[in-house]
């Protein structure tokens, strides 16, 4: 995986652990997610093994903290089984897997098989990117995603 990301982007990502070419492990992640009765994508495992584990919590432009997360475990938390998200895969016509939280812990956060990434608030669906690069940008730069009917 490589990136171009923007100097805030890199800046708040920085500070918050991450670095280019990071690799975490990953097996309680997988653990639990298979433990959930899930499948992970290829892009899930590549994705977390650079970015699992990341909280980011910062400051936008207009002074708002703003924050998220790439922690399965706690997106799932004791609350919300895979059979939750079966609406969600409908509506996409994708298998999805939460990967965290965003806005504050207001979004799920969901990639799909595609690698693409999407944010859940209530019946409220948005693509936040086709991959896990553009998300981090969207989130970092405070954007709106594009809504989804």
């Amino acid at each position: 995986m490589h990136n171009n990301f923007s100097e805030t982007t890199t800046q708040i990502l920085t500070n918050s652990g991450w670095f280019p070419e990071r690799v975490v492990d990953i097996k309680k992640t997988v653990d639990f997610l298979e433990s959930k009765g899930y499948l992970i994508f290829p892009c899930v495992l590549e994705m977390l093994s650079e970015f699992g584990g990341l909280k980011c919590i910062f400051q936008r432009l207009n002074g708002d903290r703003d924050s998220f997360y790439i922690i399965p475990e706690e997106a799932y938390g004791d609350y919300f089984e895979k059979e939750d998200f079966e609406e969600i895969e409908m509506r996409l016509n994708e298998p999805i897997i939460a990967i965290g939280e965003a806005r504050n812990d207001y979004m799920m956060m969901f990639m799909s098989r595609s690698g693409k990434v999407f944010g859940e608030m209530g019946y409220y669906l948005v693509k936040l990117g086709d991959n896990i690069f553009e998300v981090l940008e969207l989130l970092c730069q405070a954007l709106p995603g594009e809504e989804i009917e």
